[in-house]
């Protein structure tokens, strides 16, 4: 079985009709080996500077182009800093 998470649930109503997987199931649809659902919106992002080590808007840091670019979770600014934003990740098939 294989599983696709798309960004929304109307991609994911044309990739299943695209894979075949033509029943619909709580959060997901399913059918011909393929487990189709979405989260709601993007679930990575680049990684912001302070994943490379870097603090701070100065001059001397710019450009930040990293050797390999990382993704992490989808991040939301806090009072308290950066956080994975935990409301867009899919729970459809937990």
């Amino acid at each position: 079985m294989k599983t696709i998470i798309a960004e929304k649930p109307s991609v994911a109503r044309k990739i299943a009709r695209i894979v075949g997987a033509t029943e619909r199931e709580e959060g997901y649809f399913t059918g011909n080996g393929y487990n189709v659902t979405w989260a709601f919106g993007h679930l990575v992002q680049p990684a912001l500077p302070e994943g490379y080590g870097i603090r701070g808007s100065h001059p001397e840091n710019l450009p930040i182009i990293p050797q390999v670019f990382t993704l992490v979770p989808r991040q939301v600014k806090t009072d308290k800093g950066y956080k994975a934003d935990a409301d867009r990740f899919c729970t459809n098939l937990l």
